[in-house]
């Protein structure tokens, strides 16, 4: 017990020794001066945007069910096809991490017969695409601050040789491990310090935000994320941090430390993530929404080859119906025969939509095995993959109120198409009782639990890259010193 203590006391020791020559070094202060300011400000505009986005979504939304519930006396269907516009709520961790957010879009509408796409991109503003394209804080905190570690710590063991006082310190009976972990907890530390307005305000969020969308109270859930993401972000400094000296131990110039880490961050964090899309954009490209649009409408309204589905649709149901109820005519049916056609013809463009969609999935396959691939080779996109996710900013998410929005149009239509098939009479439910009959929309996010299959390979390989990372450290190399 009594040695272990001592372990701990030199490694404290060795590390306050390092964090005072860092604090000595005049580069090294000013240059993490302007990291936390960077860090801070970016921080500071997202959150700006942020709340002015969530204000605008609040508004139109409430805008949007004020006028679908003031459409006054207009017929159902007139109504169906009016429809009514929904909103992509915005987690408050899209303040740490926006991912896919500023460009999946966030508005959709809602109508018969169509199943639109969301549009209403955040980063169609110019003035945005700037910076949401080169900043933001998770990408300062995950691509940036390893830059500056790199910095920092491609010397520390360099620095030692050159001076004479690792064989001395060596000499002493200090253990290699705990030199190499004392010069990477120190950096570890800075790393803490220089991230701290980005887990700073994020543990302010676990206590501030009631929930993490606006429509129902997931605080639990919100907790959870937010830990989880705290402590991704100190986990994946720490790997860092233990690489860096890794390297440098086993790298007898500073200077050789300094390309390899280099190289390795440049390949990792700045060519591989873009290039992994860009491969597979060029064989496989996706096709644009007036693109997708044109297969439904195919579907619908027919070619050359083929009639309109409408028309086929209403023939075959008024002879159906007319044998089963043995009149001659429409009028004579005991309900409003266009309600019960505009029914049968919603099935159809609804397994059609549903087709369109499925092909669109099987399309971005090659795109997401893409991505994954990149995660095995890339601490920084398996990094980024677990954030997004977590912040529920990833195209997962994206699908999931995609597939709810979808859910609600179908029970729009549903109640206006049957309120619909009623004949006219005082009891028929018209006006503002059958608008008040279409529920409010509500998006339930989904549960932590649900994430699993996202997580599981970008968490295994960042703790393969810890394994790798402290082997490298706790391994030996007394030839270099």
């Amino acid at each position: 017990m009594n040695g272990f203590r001592n372990q701990i006391r030199l490694l404290a020791l060795l590390v306050k020794l390092e964090l005072s020559y860092l604090k000595r070094e005049r580069w090294i202060l000013l240059s993490c001066l302007a990291f936390s300011l960077m860090l801070s400000g970016e921080l500071f505009l997202t959150a700006r945007d942020m709340h002015e986005f969530r204000a605008e979504t609040q508004l139109a939304e409430r805008e949007a069910r004020q006028n679908w519930l003031n459409q006054g006396d207009r017929d159902p269907h007139g109504a169906a096809h009016h429809g009514t516009f929904l909103f992509k709520p915005v987690s408050p961790l899209g303040l740490f991490e926006p991912g896919l957010f500023p460009y999946s879009g966030t508005t959709i509408r809602i109508e018969a017969h169509t199943r639109h796409r969301l549009t209403n991109r955040p980063a169609e503003n110019a003035a945005n695409v700037l910076r949401n394209s080169f900043l933001s804080p998770a990408a300062l905190v995950q691509g940036g601050l390893p830059l500056l570690l790199i910095l920092l710590g491609c010397g520390m063991l360099a620095r030692e040789r050159q001076q004479k006082t690792l064989p001395l310190i060596r000499s002493l009976g200090v253990p290699w491990g705990t030199v190499v972990l004392g010069k990477a907890c120190s950096l570890w530390l800075v790393a803490l310090g220089l991230s701290a307005p980005y887990w700073g305000t994020l543990l302010w969020t676990q206590l501030a935000s009631p929930g993490m969308w606006n429509t129902v109270n997931v605080s639990q859930d919100m907790f959870l994320r937010a830990s989880l993401l705290l402590a991704g972000a100190w986990f994946y400094l720490l790997c860092w941090s233990l690489f860096i000296v890794a390297v440098s131990a086993r790298t007898r110039p500073g200077s050789m430390a300094f390309t390899v880490l280099l190289v390795f961050w440049s390949v990792t964090t700045f060519c591989l993530p873009p290039l992994t899309t860009n491969l597979v954009a060029i064989s496989s490209p996706l096709p644009t929404q007036e693109e997708a649009k044109k297969w439904s409408d195919r579907k619908k309204y027919g070619d050359d080859s083929s009639g309109n589905i409408f028309r086929t649709i209403r023939e075959d149901l008024e002879k159906e119906l007319l044998a089963e109820h043995n009149v001659d005519s429409i009028k004579d049916l005991p309900f409003n025969f266009d309600g019960l056609y505009m029914m049968a013809a919603e099935e159809a463009t609804d397994e059609f939509a549903q087709q369109d969609a499925d092909e669109l999935a099987r399309l971005m396959q090659p795109y997401e095995r893409a991505i994954a691939m990149g995660s095995y080779v890339s601490p920084y996109l398996a990094m980024h993959r677990v954030s997004m996710s977590l912040a529920g900013t990833d195209e997962w998410h994206h699908n999931h109120f995609d597939q709810q929005a979808e859910a609600y149009r179908r029970h729009l239509v549903l109640v206006v198409n049957q309120a619909d098939s009623q004949k006219e009479t005082p009891d028929a439910l018209r006006g503002a009782a059958l608008w008040e009959a279409v529920r409010e929309f509500q998006y339930q996010p989904p549960s932590l639990t649900e994430l699993g299959a996202a997580l599981w390979i970008p968490v295994v390989v960042l703790i393969v890259w810890l394994g790798i990372s402290l082997t490298l450290l706790f391994t030996p190399v007394d030839h270099f010193s």
